[in-house]
């Protein structure tokens, strides 16, 4: 099917193209346009362009093809979790590449990543992170702002902190706090999303897990508890009544039942193999 657009030419728009034009003759203008009136007949002609309409409809088509691919492009999610008991090396589509300890889990846009380097984060991981474009994750009680560098960011039910290795690191607060580290600092974010920075942090601290070390200071029972539940996927149900704080460290390549032992021996408390993978701490 086509579709015709007509244009016509009127005597008006001839004569005033002959007021705009020298013509080289020695005639007057109407005896000139008399002479091709007649000549052409008495109507005068009309001019017609024609547009096919599958022209445009395939034009249409295109757009919208290309309009897909770019939603397609733009919103595509990989998600990468980390399960218990395992730790992982994720490498995104700029380069950059995350250490992740057990329990964690990063989402992003790798094909978008390239415009807009932004990814969603919780658990704990090493971030070594390539130049370019400013890399922002983003957690539940803040996020971490970054051109190029490495730092170490722990984010889970009980806090959020991000250690700064090299380069520097922006830490923002749900309240939008923030704070600028530089190596060797780290910034604590609290639920009230107040931040508290550390300095001359060594990097046994924040980052031995990488080397299957654990290091608790004053950190709550429970804390630790759940953090034997993710390195060995086990199950520990805590019955104790009293909140207790443990300081020291364990090496994950010790057998869970001798972690065990060393934590709640100090305490006076007890625990019980209840199942596979299922323990019990008890007061005594």
């Amino acid at each position: 099917m086509e579709t015709n657009y007509s244009y016509e030419i009127t005597e008006k728009e001839i004569f005033d193209f002959f007021d705009k034009v020298e013509i080289p003759v020695f005639k007057p203008k109407e005896e000139v346009w008399k002479t091709i009136s007649s000549s052409l007949g008495a109507e005068v002609p009309t001019k017609k362009i024609f547009l096919n309409q599958r022209i445009i409809l395939g034009i249409a088509a295109s757009l919208l093809i290309l309009a897909g691919i770019i939603s397609f492009l733009r919103f595509y999610t990989q998600t990468i979790s980390n399960p218990a008991g395992k730790y992982q090396m994720a490498t995104l589509s700029d380069g950059s590449t995350v250490e992740l300890n057990a329990g964690s889990t990063l989402t992003y846009h790798p094909y978008w990543f390239t415009f807009s380097r932004n990814l969603q984060f919780e658990g704990e991981g090493f971030f070594q992170v390539e130049k370019g474009k400013q890399f922002t994750v983003e957690s539940k009680l803040g996020k971490t702002i970054v051109l190029g560098t490495s730092f170490n960011i722990y984010s889970r039910s009980e806090g959020y902190k991000v250690f700064c290795q090299t380069g520097k690191v922006k830490v923002v607060s749900t309240k939008n706090s923030e704070v600028i580290l530089v190596p060797g600092q780290m910034a604590e974010v609290d639920q009230l999303g107040k931040i508290k920075v550390s300095e001359n942090i060594t990097l046994e601290e924040p980052m031995s897990w990488r080397d299957n070390m654990f290091n608790f200071v004053a950190a709550p029972i429970q804390t630790v508890f759940e953090e034997i539940e993710r390195q060995y996927n086990i199950t520990i149900t805590n019955t104790l009544e009293t909140e207790l704080y443990y300081t020291g460290h364990f090496s994950r390549e010790k057998p869970v039942e001798e972690v065990l032992s060393l934590i709640c021996k100090p305490f006076g408390i007890n625990f019980v193999k209840k199942s596979e993978n299922k323990y019990l701490v008890t007061q005594n």
